[in-house]
This record gives structure tokens, C-alpha cells and sequence, in this order.
């Protein structure tokens, strides 16, 4: 009882803030919509590879759908990032986003290049 009540206590003052109206122009862009795009193909694609990594359970291709599936995750992660700093609910420094997309795509080749050697 009170690990929750410490808990409770905790969240409240971790949350406490201004509140403000949403910024509408923000939402509608262009350039957010796309955000949310790729944000709900990354999370499509990432659920997509745990099932197929599921099936493949340790075989000869696992290590390289599973890094394809990190790159996907951190897709995910850099597009939520990229949104929350669009909606001003976070202030992320400018070279966040585009550091993880650098991430994603060394996940994404270094998945292309095990499955390469492995199927030479």
C-alpha cells in the first residue's frame, strides 16, 4: 500500500506542469502528418517482424530479422520523438531525430549484409 501511495504521490508531482491549448497548425501540417505516417507503418512493420521472428525461432536468418527488427523499434522510437517535439510536450535537442535515423539505417544494412552472407 504504500509503494502505491509513494507511487501515486510521485507521478503527480513528476506530471505537474502548465497546461496549454494545442497548437492546431501543428497537427495539420504537412510535414507532422507524414510523421504519423511512417510512425504507424514503423509500429505495422515492427509488429509484422516479432511474428516473423517468431517463426524463424533461431534459425540461420534470425540474427539478421532480428536487427531489422531494432531498426524498425527505433523507428518507431525516432518518429514518437520527432512528434512529441512537434506537439512541444518534450524539448528535444535538433540532432536527436536525425541521430536515429542514422541508427536505423546501420540497423537496417547491417540486418541486409548477415542476411547476405548468410544466404552466400
Amino acid at each position: 500500500m504504500r509503494k502505491i501511495l509513494g507511487l501515486s504521490v510521485l507521478s503527480i508531482l513528476a506530471t505537474s506542469g502548465d497546461a496549454t491549448a494545442a497548437n492546431l497548425a501543428v497537427i495539420t501540417s504537412p510535414p507532422t502528418m507524414l510523421k504519423f505516417v511512417v510512425f504507424g507503418v514503423a509500429i505495422g512493420c515492427l509488429v509484422g517482424s516479432v511474428k516473423l521472428l517468431s517463426v524463424l525461432k533461431g534459425g540461420l536468418l534470425f540474427k539478421s530479422w532480428q536487427n531489422i527488427m531494432f531498426g524498425f523499434g527505433v523507428l518507431a522510437v525516432s518518429q514518437l520523438a520527432a512528434l512529441l517535439s512537434d506537439f512541444e510536450v518534450v524539448n528535444l535537442p535538433d540532432f536527436v531525430s536525425p541521430a536515429l535515423w542514422v541508427v536505423v539505417c546501420g540497423l537496417f544494412l547491417y540486418g541486409i549484409f548477415e542476411a547476405k552472407r548468410t544466404l552466400d
